[in-house]
């Protein structure tokens, strides 16, 4: 019996295959994706940098760029100054600055004016003292942002394939960086196919995109419409596989359903590259683009007919769900005797990222505790009453039934 083969149809509904709307804009999408990785994923991941005591402030990239002369876009932009406040009045205080790049010229020019003899020392930005607005694209200021943060935890929010594309020089620099390092790459699949028509046309750019993927398997790709969508598939996975070198923990894709509409929701035509190498970070990911997708599917249901049918059928999903976890964690853990929870639960996740919380797993070992399924030998003899609920961490042995 295979547990997890129809695992996921259950949970969501598959996005609607009718035509997208006319307001599925860029401008929307990078709103979305600014307030979900601010509200939910730097929230809970900046609590869990709090709960080590070590580190006392964060910060957060953001190299999306924003319009020139764009108000509502700016305030947006600035909208790291909200979680900011809420996250310094915790027993554990922590404070996360931003900086929002604009999107502007690139040093790729500096590099044509030195190639002309006509090159200048780089001009110095001038960069906010601790959250705002910096006039300069993240190819112009990368040298000085980065001796700003210093050893500071840093969120990166970036487009590797944006006007400019990045140089595997540039990647260099986040991938070496010694302290927590979160890169999240916002990839445009326009953008793919893109770079792909003008690398099969350009001799000059080829190289650059061999350099950036770290092969040239991409010649194969064909940019004929038919086939495009596998193309930028394909890319992907090269990119993903050039990045992973770098990671021992999995280099993560994730493409966000967006509501459109009532009852329609659709993938937007973006993936986010989540690199991490820490995995209080990646569980807190996986935390925030879980909540995310449930609620987007939750609100689509909102105001139609028979409205409190249609989300009592989303809540047994998760139910059904949940009860398969269930049966996974119980035979993954027999077939393999994994001694360790923390090791089995990072497993799971890592095979359905973005399918549970991390309290829904919890939940699951103490039912199987409950239940006898399985034993835990406590690093702690006789725990007390209150501590039958508690979960067992590195030190703890689980003994399989």
């Amino acid at each position: 019996m295979n547990l997890w083969s129809d695992l996921d149809n259950n949970e969501y509904p598959p996005p609607t295959t009718r035509r997208r709307s006319q307001r599925l804009t860029e401008q929307l999408v990078l709103s979305t994706l600014r307030d979900w990785l601010l509200n939910e994923y730097v929230t809970r991941y900046c609590h869990a940098l709090a709960a080590t005591r070590i580190f006392r402030r964060c910060y957060w990239i953001d190299g999306l760029g924003i319009a020139d002369k764009d108000p509502a876009e700016a305030e947006q932009a600035l909208s790291v100054l909200s979680p900011s406040h809420i996250l310094a009045q915790k027993h554990k205080p922590i404070t996360l600055y931003g900086f929002t790049l604009e999107a502007g010229s690139s040093r790729r020019r500096e590099t044509r004016a030195a190639q002309n003899g006509t090159a200048t020392a780089p001009k110095q930005i001038d960069l906010p003292r601790e959250s705002g607005i910096v006039r300069a694209s993240w190819l112009e200021v990368a040298l000085q942002l980065f001796a700003k943060l210093d050893q500071s935890p840093t969120v990166f929010v970036l487009n590797p394939l944006g006007p400019t594309m990045f140089t595997a020089d540039d990647l260099a620099q986040l991938y070496q960086r010694k302290v927590p390092t979160e890169l999240c790459f916002y990839v445009s699949h326009k953008q793919i196919e893109v770079q792909l028509r003008l690398a099969q046309r350009s001799p000059t750019h080829a190289p650059a995109l061999t350099e950036l993927l770290h092969t040239d398997r991409w010649k194969t790709l064909s940019t004929k419409e038919q086939d495009i969508e596998h193309s930028i598939e394909a890319f992907i996975e090269f990119f993903v596989t050039t990045m992973q070198k770098h990671f021992q923990l999995p280099v993560q894709r994730i493409v966000l359903p967006i509501q459109m509409r009532t009852t329609l929701v659709e993938n937007i035509p973006y993936t986010l590259l989540f690199a991490t190498r820490r995995q209080d970070s990646l569980l807190s990911m996986n935390d925030a683009l879980c909540c995310y997708k449930r609620r987007v599917y939750e609100q689509s249901y909102r105001g139609v007919l028979a409205e409190e049918w249609f989300t009592q059928q989303h809540h047994e999903r998760i139910a059904e769900y949940l009860a398969q976890l269930y049966q996974r964690v119980l035979q993954q853990g027999r077939a393999q005797h994994t001694r360790r929870w923390p090791d089995l639960q990072q497993q799971i996740v890592y095979e359905n990222f973005g399918r549970c919380m991390q309290q829904e797993y919890d939940q699951v070992i103490l039912r199987l505790l409950a239940n006898k399924e399985v034993y835990c030998e406590w690093r702690r003899s006789s725990p007390t009453q209150e501590e039958e609920q508690r979960i067992p961490g590195n030190d703890d042995i689980l003994l399989w039934k």
